[in-house]
């Protein structure tokens, strides 16, 4: 029971590592920087969609071209 309780939250986490990296892979990062992002998956993740969304960036309403 012990081992099925470990296994499965290093599993998870293992597997969100490695998404982690297999995205920094994606984005044209080397091998080792992803797998430092992979390593650091929650900080990866947010400074992603820091960058991506541009949280802070005030909103623009969209006109139409006449």
């Amino acid at each position: 029971m012990l081992v099925a309780t470990l296994t499965v939250p290093c599993a998870f986490v293992l597997g969100l590592m490695l998404v982690t990296a297999s995205g920094a892979r994606r984005r044209g990062v080397g091998t080792g920087l992803a797998a430092l992002a992979g390593l650091g998956f929650p900080i990866t993740w947010a400074v992603w969609y820091v960058r991506d969304e541009h949280p802070y960036r005030p909103h623009r309403a969209h006109r139409p071209e006449v």
